[in-house]
C-alpha cells in the first residue's frame, strides 16, 4: 500500500539533534529496555563519532548514496575496511540466499546473508520504477526478524509501530551501491553489543516497508510484505579471559566469533566520553589494532562504575591465542583463550 510520508519524515528530521528516539528506534532496539531499567542503572548506545553525520541523516533508517567509484569493486560482502568480515567471508561464512519476492510492484532479492554471534549482514537488490540514477537520494526499509519458531527477535521499524521482540542489534551501517535506473543494491550491517544473538538457521526476515527519497525532497513509501527464509553458517565461538590484573578495570566478558569479537569491561568511575571509549583498541599478536564502531554504556550509579560493551571487527579464524585490550588511561589488559 502506497503512503505519502513526506510530512512524517520531515517532522522526524526537524527533531532535536541529540540522538532523538527516532534514531534510537532505528539503530538501537535496546531503547525500550533502557526505559525499563531500574533507576540505579542507565544505559546509552552510541555509533562511532565518524558515523555521527550518517546517523543524523539516517532517521527512519534512510540510506545515503555512496561513492560509485569507491565501491565499484567490492572486495568482500560488507567487508570494506572490516578485516573481521573479510576473514569470515574468506572462510565460507557468507550465505548465498538468492530469494526474490514481489509486493506492491517492488521486487526485492535477498542475495547474501551473514550472521555470527554479534553481527548481522544483509545484501538486497531492490527493483522499482521509483529508482532513478539521476534523482534518487537515498532509500530506507523496515524489517522484522523471526527465529525458527516464528518468534520476533529483532525489528528495525518506525516509532509508530509496536515491537514485540526483545531487540538484539544496533549500530546499523547502510550502504547503497550500484545504483541504476529501476534497480539498486542495498547493504545493511548491524551489531549486538550486549547480547549473544541466537542461531538464525531457519529464521525468517520480513521486509514490511520501503521508502524512496528523491533529491528534490520528495518521499514515496510502500507498505508490503517481502519474506525471506534464512540459512546461517555454523556459528563458532571462543571465550577469552584476562591474564593479568589492571587496577580500576575488570573484564566482564570477551568472546570471539566468526567475524567479530564482543568485549565488555567495567571501570571505576563514570565515563561517558565517546572519544575515550572509541579509542579502546583490540590488539593482536602482530601489533595490529582494531576499533569498534558502536558502543553500549551502562552506568552503575550505586557502585559509581561504568560497564562498556564493544564489538570489534576481528575473526575467530585469525587463530590468535593471545590478544590485548588497550583502554585509555589504563594499563594493557592481556587476553588469553579460556580452556
Amino acid at each position: 500500500m502506497k503512503r505519502n510520508a513526506d510530512d512524517l519524515v520531515r517532522e522526524d528530521m526537524n527533531k532535536e539533534q541529540e540522538l532523538p528516539a527516532s534514531i534510537r528506534s532505528a539503530f538501537d532496539q535496546s531503547y525500550e529496555q533502557i526505559r525499563q531499567q531500574p533507576k540505579k542503572k542507565a544505559k546509552k548506545s552510541w555509533l562511532k563519532p565518524v558515523s555521527a553525520a550518517v546517523a543524523a541523516l539516517v532517521l527512519s533508517s534512510a540510506v545515503l548514496l555512496t561513492n560509485d567509484t569507491a565501491l565499484a569493486k567490492l572486495q568482500a560482502f560488507l567487508g570494506i575496511n572490516d578485516l573481521g568480515l573479510e576473514t569470515a567471508v574468506e572462510n565460507g561464512d557468507l550465505q548465498y540466499i538468492g530469494q526474490t519476492q514481489e509486493s506492491e510492484n517492488i521486487t526485492i532479492t535477498l542475495a547474501n546473508f551473514f550472521a555470527d554471534a554479534y553481527r548481522l549482514g544483509l545484501q538486497l537488490t531492490i527493483e522499482s520504477d521509483h529508482i532513478s540514477k539521476d534523482n534518487l537520494n537515498y532509500i530506507s526499509f523496515e524489517y522484522r526478524l523471526f527465529d525458527a519458531d516464528g518468534k520476533e527477535i529483532n525489528a528495525l521499524v518506525s516509532d509508530t509501530k509496536e515491537i514485540a521482540g526483545p531487540g538484539i542489534y544496533s549500530g546499523g551501517e547502510f550502504q547503497l551501491t550500484d545504483v541504476k535506473n529501476n534497480i539498486a543494491t542495498l547493504e545493511l550491517l548491524e551489531e549486538s553489543t550486549t547480547t549473544t544473538a541466537p542461531s538464525l538457521e531457519g529464521a525468517q526476515l520480513v521486509v514490511e516497508a520501503v521508502h524512496f527519497f528523491n533529491k528534490d525532497g520528495g518521499i514515496t513509501s510502500f507498505d508490503g510484505k517481502w519474506a525471506f527464509d534464512l540459512t546461517s553458517a555454523n556459528v563458532v565461538k571462543q571465550v577469552y579471559v584476562a591474564e593479568n590484573s589492571v587496577p580500576g578495570l575488570t573484564l566482564e566478558q570477551a568472546t570471539i566469533t566468526n567475524g567479530s569479537m564482543q568485549v565488555s569491561y567495567k571501570i571505576n568511575g563514570i565515563n561517558e566520553d565517546e572519544n575515550d571509549i572509541f579509542e579502546t583498541a583490540l590488539v593482536n599478536g602482530n601489533g595490529e589494532s582494531f576499533y569498534a564502531k558502536s558502543a553500549n554504556v551502562e552506568r552503575l550509579n550505586e557502585e559509581q562504575q561504568t560497564v562498556i560493551s564493544l564489538v570489534f571487527p576481528y575473526s575467530v579464524w585469525n587463530e590468535q591465542s593471545s590478544l590485548a585490550l588497550k583502554v585509555k588511561g589504563y594499563e594493557e589488559l592481556k587476553l588469553v583463550e579460556k580452556e
